[in-house]
């Protein structure tokens, strides 16, 4: 079967992802799921508030974290904003964040909290003062949670024929839910510890020419059997994690993973500011992102 979607697989050799790690010295934050994102470039020296949030369908703690950023070349120490009042709204209910004690900047909401398809949430960020100038800010952001459709099932198929890749590539078959133009990221687990702990080895796309259609079999993630951590063994669980995300969560990680890609020419001039849902747009960067997720597993039988 032909697939003309845009998807992009994570295709990175083990050198280039060294390379990447030793130019910027990124890190994995929140229990190895999430990047951090204060290293992110910007085009001015001014702070700037780094905001890094999320919420989803899953019942859980949902997190946002704060930082400062000052100079752009990164001379100044990223420091966790302290004491903000942070809130999530979808318009009928409001979820008050509170600051974790022993991680500082960070703030979750209660466990039991979950986001709805199709609702609009809204981020508020008070109590902050950025610029030092000794008169409080505030910060918005807003983003709806997108619907995916269950997974039908997962299949392990092995590829040897590849000089340059042996091992698994993880089929997906699921229904895209039609009705425009949806946004993935998708997200592999074995023996329940998370594959893909860093923005680089995410797998994103978007069903550009397969509106509505039926993902038979596609090849949405890869294993790789030079890897210890990704290699299968008979008994083995994968996992695979399919998230419905918006369209600005989607360019986030894109330019992200673009611009810490080492450049071709290798002088050539710097990459454009990574977009942001943050606002006001001029005074912050980062992201808060809603989204939705199914997960299908299965058992390596060899």
């Amino acid at each position: 079967m032909k697939y003309s979607i845009s998807w992009k697989l994570n295709a990175m050799t083990n050198k280039s992802r060294i390379l990447i790690i030793a130019l910027f010295f990124l890190s994995v934050l929140i229990g190895g799921c999430t990047e951090n994102i204060s290293d992110i470039r910007l085009d001015s020296t001014r702070p700037r508030l780094v905001v890094e949030g999320y919420i989803s369908t899953d019942t859980m703690r949902h997190m946002v974290k704060l930082s400062r950023l000052g100079d752009a070349l990164m001379k100044d120490p990223v420091q966790p904003v302290t004491n903000a009042s942070v809130t999530i709204s979808d318009g009928s209910a409001t979820f008050d964040l509170s600051e974790d004690p022993e991680r500082k900047g960070t703030y979750f909401t209660a466990p039991d909290v979950y986001g709805v398809v199709g609702k609009n949430y809204s981020l508020h960020i008070t109590n902050v003062d950025i610029n030092n100038d000794h008169v409080m800010e505030e910060y918005t952001a807003q983003s709806v949670i997108k619907q995916v459709n269950p997974i039908d099932s997962i299949h392990l198929v092995y590829n040897s024929s590849n000089p340059h890749f042996k091992g698994w590539s993880v089929n997906l078959y699921v229904m895209d839910p039609g009705q425009g133009r949806n946004f993935y990221l998708i997200k592999v687990l074995k023996n329940n510890k998370l594959l893909t702990d860093s923005i680089f080895k995410y797998s994103i796309g978007d069903n550009t020419g397969f509106e509505g259609k039926y993902y038979d079999g596609f090849p949405a993630y890869n294993l790789r059997e030079d890897r210890a951590d990704e290699k299968l063994v008979k008994g083995d669980t994968v996992t695979l994690e399919l998230y419905g995300i918006t369209e600005d969560y989607y360019s986030f990680i894109s330019s992200y993973i673009s611009d810490y890609y080492p450049k071709i020419p290798i002088f050539s001039g710097p990459s454009a500011n990574i977009p942001t849902n943050i606002r006001p747009l001029d005074d912050a960067v980062g992201i808060f992102a809603a989204y939705s997720i199914k997960r299908k597993s299965v058992i390596y039988k060899q």
